[in-house]
């Protein structure tokens, strides 16, 4: 179906173990698939060759750096506009993952704030623009433990001979000191968030640090900061090719631990973001044909405590999990323990 690559289940196999863990070395990928090193490392760059795997990465927690909130950014505008819209946001640093048209949207966009007063002023900021009819504002409640790449499908493996390892992740902490870190700890995540395989030892040579040391700061940087160390796939060449995105509405929060347990009993459902505002959820589902939207809303429907839910169909993204916040590494080089009052400055 569509750009759809067969692979047999031991390269389905071999994409979830490192889904779950990138830097699983391919010793123990062998052991696990009954194979010699040789054939899974000849297995792992077809995988690459097929455009299967496009990254390693470790996602980044920008709560470690000061960065407590994240919104997104939901920007109306006249159609005959967009392309003068699309120059603005493009033009604004502090906007990250610009996409659009999303549902009654036609651009979103992504802001890291170490303080909510920003908002407010990124809102007017925008506003002040002519082509710019109205700017809504959906806030995260949680940044960290958002993706569930072990609630993806990946045939031919179903989700009968798969560990069962679903639960609901543990809460952000949005009082949580940022963590303390200098410049060779900035540098580690840096380079990890960009290829999380990277040996110890060429980070050490590349750094001038001994290995000994690489490592020890990276158990460190694991605790916190580097959240998930995953690879990154595209979803369209496994017979994903299109991604439900879908808003929901609590009648009770109370009850919201048993509604997250169920909604992870939907396959493919692979990110959950708890919203504060006009939403309480956000859930995303790679689809592979258009009658699966049919059987996510029948299940979400059925949900006790799920008041209503909107859905809007996007194409599926290059490349998943998605890596949102390692430019927030880059911002002035990490500051102390006490944060400025500034928005965070994210790449075009």
């Amino acid at each position: 179906m569509g750009n759809r690559i067969k692979i047999d289940d031991i390269d389905a196999k071999i994409l979830k173990i490192l889904l779950s863990e990138s830097r699983t070395s391919f010793t123990d990928i062998a052991k696990e698939c009954k194979l010699t090193v040789t054939a899974v490392r000849m297995r792992y760059k077809q995988l690459w060759k097929k455009d299967i795997i496009n990254g390693e990465k470790m996602i980044i927690n920008p709560h470690c750096l000061g960065y407590r909130h994240i919104a997104d950014i939901c920007i109306t505008t006249a159609i005959e506009n967009e392309k003068e819209v699309a120059k603005l946001l493009e033009s604004k640093q502090y906007i990250a993952g610009l996409i659009g048209p999303f549902g009654h949207y036609n651009f979103i966009g992504k802001v890291a704030l170490r303080d909510l007063n920003k908002l407010h002023e990124i809102i007017e900021d925008l506003e002040s623009n002519r082509f710019i009819k109205h700017v809504d504002a959906l806030i995260w409640a949680e940044a960290i433990n958002i993706e569930f790449p072990q609630n993806l499908i990946i045939k031919p493996l179903s989700r009968e001979n798969e560990r069962k390892s679903n639960h609901r992740s543990a809460l952000t902490n949005l009082d949580q000191v940022p963590l303390e870190i200098d410049e060779i700890d900035r540098k580690i995540a840096k380079i990890l968030s960009e290829s999380s395989r990277t040996p110890f030892k060429k980070i050490a040579a590349q750094l001038g640090f001994s290995s000994k040391t690489v490592m020890q700061r990276y158990k460190k940087l694991r605790k916190n900061l580097l959240t998930l160390s995953t690879i990154t796939l595209d979803l369209n060449k496994l017979g994903y090719n299109a991604l439900a995105n879908l808003y929901l509405k609590v009648s009770n929060r109370s009850k919201m631990p048993e509604i997250y347990s169920q909604l992870l009993q939907i396959p493919n459902l692979i990110v959950i973001i708890r919203l504060i505002g006009s939403y309480d959820l956000y859930c995303a589902v790679a689809l592979e044909e258009f009658d699966k939207l049919f059987e996510v809303n029948e299940k979400i429907r059925r949900i006790s405590g799920v008041e209503t839910a909107e859905t809007f169909l996007t194409k599926m993204p290059p490349s998943w999990p998605l890596n949102l916040f390692p430019s927030l590494i880059d911002n002035e080089a990490i500051q102390p323990k006490y944060w400025p009052t500034e928005i965070a400055r994210a790449p075009k």
